[in-house]
């Protein structure tokens, strides 16, 4: 044990007191001394880092912290369902979450205080306070979405106003009334408007100037009261996540008299709908050509005309770069490269059009090249069934044996299912395909074999019988004809009186005899001595 330091050692035959029990003991209540003992802290002293912490009293964790040196991660466990579940690990720069989407920092009663990111943080939705959960930026105000889980950025907010304001028609002003900030106006002659100045503005003759208490793009200035809460005073890639509780706004009709809120994408589109709405219509002043356009005049008769050079005109050829055409309409020839009218197909391509007339002067070149003729009944012949004289005609093939057809290089397995070979006869066997003799009977007797009795003259078992009925009681066969000839007659009779195997017979009395003789060697030692 590291810390334990050993104080005696017992020989044989010294005498054991007290002490020297005492002293181990105090030792070892040392090394565990909760402030000075064992330490675990790597030191050959102290032992090795502990590289497990786990539920008290179990050998077999299921809460645990564990050390992955090889993978230089710290994991953390949990029992879930009698099951030890990793839930996630610490490694160099990350806390990295086991299983996507699994584990929750903090919950809505147990909540975490401020956070502090130095980076990007993605997210899929940002609900801020009770406000609508928002899932998106909104770069297309003209195709917003129909909730408020969106953001409006800047340049859609523009885009969108300006093409509202684009459609306001101009018409006679008939009174100029100074609004909020602004001072003048009049119902006629030259009406003056002048703006008000307020904090951080002056408002000059011929413009309009911000005083050093105001933030500018370029130069260098000190904020003071200010809050900003990202790193070096640089805000960038603000996101749904960056907004403070309750700042997103998604009535405009009820909208906040101070400037704390931000308007979602819907509620920017609602309101400017609503507004533009209550414009008055009055009489147009001016025609201004526009984009595409040419001409417009202030008065008089104005004419626009569509400008040739940017702009497509339905009335004049052109031509087209690059530009897609969704569902056109083509009411009358068509023409170029791209067209082919060729009656043979020549050209074989894979990305030309061909006309009408080319396509129904191939397809009848091709039709004349099938012979045609007059068919006016189908009728099964030899082997077939069915047949008739309209509609789709069938000709079935006669699988039943009900005619004789003749076979050629065909073959039949026998062992198919449902096949069978019947009525085979003597003629139908070619004398090539000669049968093995292992195929007869229980296959036993070989073809070298079957071919003995290729000399025989006539039935085998009568000339068999003849051989035995030449051997009887007078005519009996000498000892020295059987086996190799080595036993005579006499030899052989002495087989005569034998009741059981001869071996067995033999055996036993070597048995008997090397007993006895063991018997009278005990017998005569004894006598001896």
């Amino acid at each position: 044990m590291a810390g334990y330091t050993r104080q005696s050692s017992l020989n044989n035959g010294d005498t054991i007191t007290a002490a020297l029990f005492n002293n181990e003991y105090n030792q070892l209540l040392a090394a565990f001394n909760a402030s000075s003992g064992h330490k675990h802290d790597g030191t050959a002293a102290e032992g090795p880092v502990i590289a497990l912490i786990g539920d008290a009293g179990l050998t077999t964790p299921l809460n645990k912290i564990q050390i992955d040196t090889t993978n230089d991660e710290i994991g953390f466990h949990i029992d879930v369902s009698g099951t030890s579940t990793e839930q996630f690990k610490l490694l160099d720069g990350a806390i990295v979450p086991i299983t996507t989407n699994d584990i929750d920092l903090g919950s809505s009663s147990l909540q975490f205080k401020d956070a502090f990111f130095d980076g990007t943080v993605t997210l899929d939705g940002l609900t801020i306070g009770s406000a609508t959960n928002i899932t998106d930026v909104d770069t297309d105000l003209t195709s917003v979405s129909a909730s408020d889980d969106t953001l409006a950025s800047a340049k859609s907010i523009k885009t969108y106003v300006d093409a509202q304001v684009a459609t306001i028609p101009v018409g006679d002003i008939t009174s100029v009334v100074a609004g909020t900030g602004m001072t003048g106006g009049g119902v006629s002659g030259d009406v003056t408007l002048n703006v008000i100045g307020g904090t951080g503005i002056d408002a000059n003759a011929n413009d309009i100037a911000i005083d050093s208490t105001v933030v500018t793009l370029t130069g260098s200035q000190v904020l003071t009261g200010k809050t900003i809460d990202v790193d070096n005073n640089t805000l960038s890639n603000v996101e749904v996540d960056n907004l403070k509780s309750g700042v997103l706004d998604t009535d405009l009709t009820s909208v906040a008299t101070g400037d704390t809120t931000l308007a979602s994408a819907k509620a920017i589109k609602s309101y400017v709908d609503t507004q533009v709405a209550t414009i008055p219509v009055g009489d147009i002043t001016e025609v201004i050509a526009g984009t595409g356009l040419s001409g417009g005049a202030a008065s008089g008769a104005a004419t626009l005309n569509i400008d040739t050079a940017t702009t497509v005109d339905v009335s004049t050829a052109q031509t087209l770069t690059n530009k897609i055409l969704t569902s056109p309409v083509l009411n009358t020839s068509i023409s170029g490269t791209a067209f082919k009218d060729e009656d043979n197909m020549s050209s074989d391509s894979a990305t030309s059009v061909a006309s009408q007339q080319s396509i129904k002067a191939y397809v009848d070149a091709q039709v004349a090249t099938v012979p045609t003729g007059d068919i006016t009944e189908v009728v099964a012949g030899t082997g077939l069934s069915g047949g008739g004289t309209t509609g789709a005609v069938t000709l079935n093939a006669d699988v039943t044996g009900s005619s004789t057809t003749t076979f050629t290089n065909k073959t039949i397995d026998a062992d198919g299912t449902g096949n069978s070979i019947t009525n085979i006869e003597d003629a139908n066997i070619k004398s090539a395909a000669a049968i093995d003799a292992t195929k007869i009977a229980d296959g036993s007797v070989t073809s070298t074999e079957f071919q003995f009795i290729n000399s025989l003259s006539s039935n085998a078992q009568t000339q068999l019988d003849a051989k035995q009925a030449t051997i009887d009681s007078s005519n009996r066969l000498n000892a020295n004809l059987i086996h190799d000839g080595s036993v005579d007659n006499t030899e052989f009779g002495f087989l005569d009186g034998v009741t059981s195997s001869i071996q067995t017979q033999i055996n036993t009395a070597n048995t008997n005899i090397s007993n006895k003789a063991s018997n009278g060697f005990a017998v005569a030692m004894a006598i001896a001595l």
